[in-house]
């Protein structure tokens, strides 16, 4: 309709007036000319515009050889328990036909070597790259550090390859198909990129990356990192980076538990004799608690409190739109800007459809599910440890009343060297919920009571 043109020619040439609460932040910066009321509270640019998330302190947490030490010592011991639970004997026994506590006549020593060379991969390149960083002046991320990072995945396969030959000699196909399985998983989830196979640390994106400065605070190189955001598009691109991070770092924990759990625990099920006895529901629960013990020790040490507070500074710059249904007004809203950042309970439009701003500001793009998800996912990180926690202290507590109720020698011990790698993560676990909760808290508490003032 001609009054309907009139109106869009209207908004074009200029934008009307948005409504108390509804200004454009960044356009009212940058506007020239602007006079000021002296009201406090109408100058959106004020410090107090910009949430800024509680700071949190600095968290220990484990080096990445002191990390990969344990897991090789966690998943080394639970293939060696694996192997007493398939092979053990009764060598107590006053007319036994052996004095050993386990048949070594019955197990491939090829295939043990396979699984540990597997196992200790990350460990092992660690070693070399320390060695050549300590003994030669070189830069720990050039070229030729670079470099012996592939000559290493190189010398592991030639590894691998050398002991599966010897495998191939003592068993079937279907069981060499067992052995290399886990390939194809790997090229599944990373393709033909070689860096993830020894490094569990995802590398830069191009020019931008995270990293962890001197006070122990994650951020990355762009300007929305730790500090007031600059403008909407930053703190989108700050959102993207930070998303393909956490998705690449999750890959690597599920690929990494599946492999752990896959060679300390099926591997030598499956290259087992065909006439050994055993028991399957001990053997394949010992499988399920190495995968959960493998699952948290990964995701503590990928995602510790530093890097989940990263993601939740990112969520409160970013707010979220929520759609509204019926029609309102055009007086009431405007055109939702990718260049606007947008104050709490301003409503745009954006398409077809009307949203209200959530959130102290909002830089979200309306009708976007990926930053609905990761609004509602980051907000309060505590809640994602939580989760963990209670997984963590559900295996714990199982694993207490096997040894409860066992009373078999090799129950017991399986299950008790288990559990102090697993006290170890539900010790972390809890020290990061009790602190993450109540900073979290504490900034609630503050938004709520400076609310008025953040929103203008």
């Amino acid at each position: 309709m001609a009054g309907g043109r009139r109106s869009t020619a209207s908004r074009t040439s200029r934008p009307p007036a948005a409504p108390s609460g509804t200004n454009n932040m960044v356009a009212s910066q940058n506007k020239p000319g602007a006079v000021s009321t002296g009201r406090k509270e109408d100058d959106p640019t004020s410090p107090l515009s910009y949430p800024q998330a509680v700071p949190i302190p600095d968290i220990p947490h484990d080096s990445p050889f002191t990390f990969e030490v344990i897991m090789f010592l966690y998943t080394g011991a639970a293939l060696g328990l694996q192997y007493l639970n398939l092979y053990r004997t009764v060598w107590w026994l006053p007319h036994s036909y052996t004095n050993q506590a386990l048949n070594f006549y019955l197990i491939d020593p090829f295939t043990i070597a396979f699984s540990l060379t597997l196992l200790s991969r990350r460990l092992v390149w660690l070693c070399i790259r320390a060695a050549i960083i300590y003994f030669l002046p070189v830069s720990p991320s050039g070229r030729f550090v670079n470099g012996s990072k592939f000559c290493t995945i190189g010398m592991i396969l030639l590894i691998l390859g050398y002991l599966a030959y010897f495998v191939v000699q003592n068993h079937s196909m279907v069981n060499i198909l067992y052995l290399v399985y886990p390939a194809s998983v790997y090229f599944i989830l990373f393709g033909a990129s070689a860096s993830p196979f020894i490094d569990l640390s995802p590398g830069s994106q191009g020019r931008v990356k995270i990293y962890k400065d001197k006070i122990g605070t994650f951020r990355t190189n762009l300007a929305a990192a730790g500090g007031v955001p600059t403008s909407p598009e930053l703190i989108r691109m700050e959102v993207a980076i930070t998303k393909t991070d956490f998705n690449t770092r999750l890959k690597q924990v599920l690929f990494n538990t599946i492999i752990s759990s896959y060679y300390s625990g099926f591997i030598p099920c499956a290259f087992s004799p065909s006439f050994l006895s055993y028991e399957v529901w001990w053997v394949s629960q010992h499988t399920l608690t190495t995968f959960l013990g493998c699952l948290t020790l990964y995701l503590v040490h990928c995602f510790p409190a530093g890097y989940n507070h990263l993601l939740h500074r990112t969520s409160l710059h970013l707010g979220h739109w929520q759609k509204m249904e019926g029609r309102i007004s055009p007086n009431f809203y405007n055109q939702w800007s990718a260049a606007s950042l947008w104050p709490g309970s301003a409503i745009v439009r954006h398409g077809k459809d009307l949203y209200k701003a959530e959130g102290v500001v909002n830089a979200a793009e309306p009708g976007n599910f990926s930053h609905v998800r990761y609004f509602y996912l980051f907000g309060d990180p505590s809640l994602l440890v939580c989760g963990l926690l209670v997984v963590q202290a559900t295996l714990v507590s199982f694993q207490l009343l096997i040894l409860a109720k066992s009373h078999m020698w090799y129950h017991l011990i399986s299950q008790g060297i288990l559990a102090f790698g697993n006290y170890y993560t539900l010790f972390k676990l809890t020290r990061d919920y009790l602190i993450l909760s109540k900073i979290y808290k504490a900034e609630q508490m503050l938004m709520e009571r400076f609310a008025p003032s953040l929103q203008g």
